[in-house]
């Protein structure tokens, strides 16, 4: 069990372990920086004596002020959460790239970090529009509430030391990251850490590190010389276990007499709790031509659990403002919103989705109304980055007549296994029943963390290269009748080089990006109970172009999740703290409420398989591009319905019925 603090910010003096040995967890200056926050660990043999255990620990705590106010923060006030330089860099990261890119410190704010392209251009343009034709300027302030994780398999670790040799079996989405940071943390040598991660109950991006649940099971195990496992309590899981950051966006786009975009900025404060590297803004510099644009990124830095990267981190959040703009802009110069940003936007993938969108019955069809049930449809797009771990690999070995696969990647409804199977049967040429996969195990060949898109990019090139090879090895031919006599043979494919090769000569915690970018269109249709204040997704049309797809069931069920994910952020997720006491008040999924069954929406998803024959294997990644402009959809959708702009996520009862008048 873990001993947590229940304070926001205070020193920790002293640790009296009572009966039971602990194990501290505290950062090395003895500074908790939000309620939740791990302070201690100790083992019992059951669940029932490991809790009386925990409540007996007895924690001397000074405490001190803390910052709590996320508006204070945006003007750097309050009592500071990082003290000095060393602090700051231990800071955790709300995204992939925490802190990439430097940004200065002022107090509790972080930045701006900036992906500006001639910003003052952007603002000399804005400020003339204003004066000049107010009427093709779009300004707004847009807010996104935290939304959580919600993994249904909580944080959890079972930890082993047999003969000096850590043992790991984790829920984890870089089961080869992991034992490499457990090796580095515990002072081993690399192959004496084994980590295993078989099957994975969902991550969303929370789980791509060494979380206080597997640190405090290996010391813990080290302690009692037996097996430890920790895993998180939901409301645990709900208070510790990572959140998509909330955020104010300040946004103002200028058209030009031409209709076309003429400048934009965006100005975004992420509030991340104690995390920081939130990478919003700097998101609208990939879409919508080369306008000029100033965008900055800043972090409003409290005494709150941090926030982590999830699934396209700062994606949806900034098309929940830029898209919204895009939408606004074209009721200004009364065009068709599809037809807009066809015009605005030069991707040629996302031009056959814009295509197919338009022709779209529903685009077409009756909408609004003034009865207390009213119908409208939205659209929104975006693009993502294409990721990919360019070392990745992946080792056949002839066993008994089975080909067995084995790549250190997981699977947590990515369809790694399948991916892997199929690849490396059509490479052989033999029935997919004489292959068999073996994931999520540490001490296999390199495979890439389950996260940033990057997982079927990396495995499958790799995987038809290990086929191609196993099929030299046995002479070609009909490779199904040589299998039988070719057992132990082994050897191991690597993944091919983009032929066009890379944007970065380097990778960056084992992600290279590659060129090119994937794209997606959405359109949703509503209905609003304007007496209520409900909101109902009927359907959701989900166009992607991110290549050849590989494993067509798996992907649409990917699509679809993303759909129900952003269908909760648009509506129904908001994680709430105490403003005095900096507690998580939404430590439940009765409090915290996730969509069901009955929230979810009619799914349609169009693949468009074009664009990336560049890439070996013809496809890249779609799990975060996918989720990225639903949320948008949703709002633009209300406002056909309603006549009224949501600039609040999540577009809850209360301010519907507030925006209409009722």
């Amino acid at each position: 069990m873990i001993i947590r603090s229940p304070h926001a910010h205070a020193h920790v003096r002293s640790l009296e372990a009572g009966d039971h040995p602990l194990v501290p967890l505290l950062p090395p200056d003895g500074v908790v920086r939000y309620v939740g926050q791990p302070v201690a660990a100790v083992a019992a043999p059951d669940r029932a004596s490991a809790r009386a255990a925990a409540a007996r620990v007895t924690v001397d705590y000074e405490v001190l002020p803390a910052a709590l106010d996320a508006r204070r923060a945006r003007t750097g006030e309050g009592p500071l959460v990082y003290e000095d330089k060393a602090a700051r860099k231990r800071a955790p990261g709300s995204g992939e790239t925490p802190q990439l890119v430097p940004a200065r410190w002022r107090g509790n704010l972080r930045g701006p970090s900036a992906m500006s392209k001639r910003p003052a251009t952007a603002v000399r343009r804005i400020l003339e529009a204003r004066d000049r034709n107010p009427e093709r300027v779009v300004e707004g302030v847009f807010t996104t509430a935290a939304q959580t994780h919600t993994p249904l398999e909580p944080h959890a670790c079972l930890a082993q030391w047999v003969d000096g040799t850590l043992h790991l079996e984790v829920s984890t989405q870089s089961v080869k990251h992991t034992a490499e940071l457990a090796a580095e943390r515990f002072g081993l040598p690399a192959e004496r850490v084994v980590a295993r991660a078989v099957h994975v109950g969902g991550g969303f991006g929370c789980k791509m590190g060494l979380t206080s649940d597997v640190v405090a099971a290996v010391e813990l195990a080290r302690l009692h010389d037996a097996p430890v496992r920790v895993a998180l309590d939901r409301d645990e899981e709900l208070t510790d276990g990572g959140y998509r950051p909330g955020t104010r966006i300040r946004l103002a786009m200028v058209a030009d007499e031409a209709g076309d975009l003429s400048a934009l900025a965006m100005d975004a404060d992420t509030d991340g709790g104690v995390s920081v590297g939130g990478s919003v803004a700097s998101l609208a510099r990939f879409m919508y031509g080369k306008a000029p644009r100033r965008l900055r990124d800043f972090d409003a830095v409290t005494h709150r659990p941090p926030g982590a990267p999830f699934r396209g981190p700062g994606g949806p959040t900034m098309c929940w403002a830029l898209e919204q703009a895009v939408d606004e802009m074209a009721h200004r110069l009364g065009q068709d919103p599809i037809a807009l940003r066809r015009r605005w936007d030069g991707n040629a993938k996302r031009h056959a989705l814009y295509d197919r969108a338009a022709a779209l019955p529903v685009w077409s069809g009756p909408r609004g109304g003034t009865g207390r049930f009213r119908r409208g449809v939205g659209v929104a797009a975006a693009n993502w980055l294409y990721f990919l771990d360019p070392v990745t690999e992946v080792e056949l070995t002839v066993e008994d007549g089975v080909v067995v696969a084995r790549c250190a990647v997981q699977d947590m409804g990515t369809g790694s296994r399948t991916v892997l199977r199929r690849a490396v049967a059509e490479g052989l040429g033999v029935p997919e029943g004489r292959v068999r996969a073996e994931v999520g195990r540490s001490e296999a060949a390199h495979g890439p963390t389950s996260g940033g898109s990057r997982t079927t990019p990396s495995i499958a090139p790799a995987a038809a290269d290990a086929a191609a090879r196993l099929r030299d090895a046995l002479g070609g031919g009909d490779v199904a009748a040589r299998l039988d006599a070719a057992h132990g043979l082994r050897v191991t494919g690597r993944r091919p080089r983009d032929r066009r090769g890379y944007v970065t000569p380097f990778t960056l915690g084992g992600i290279a990006i590659g060129r090119g970018f994937t794209g997606s269109v959405q359109v949703a249709e509503v209905e609003v109970d304007t007496r209520l204040g409900r909101i109902r997704p009927l359907r959701v049309w989900s166009g992607i172009a991110a290549g050849r797809i590989h494993e067509d069931r798996l992907a649409r069920s990917q699509c679809e999740g993303a759909v129900v994910q952003g269908v909760g952020y648009a509506l129904y997720e908001e994680r709430r703290t105490d403003p005095v006491t900096g507690r998580v008040l939404t430590e439940n999924l009765e409090d915290y409420r996730i969509p069901g069954i009955g929230d979810t929406p009619e799914i349609t998803v169009h693949f468009h398989q074009e664009g990336f024959e560049h890439v070996p294997g013809g496809g890249v990644g779609l799990g975060e591009i996918a989720t990225l402009p639903t949320a948008a959809c949703l709002a633009n959708a209300v406002h056909d319905a309603t006549g009224w702009r949501p600039y609040d996520m999540p577009i809850r009862p209360d301010r519907l019925l507030e925006g209409l008048g009722n």
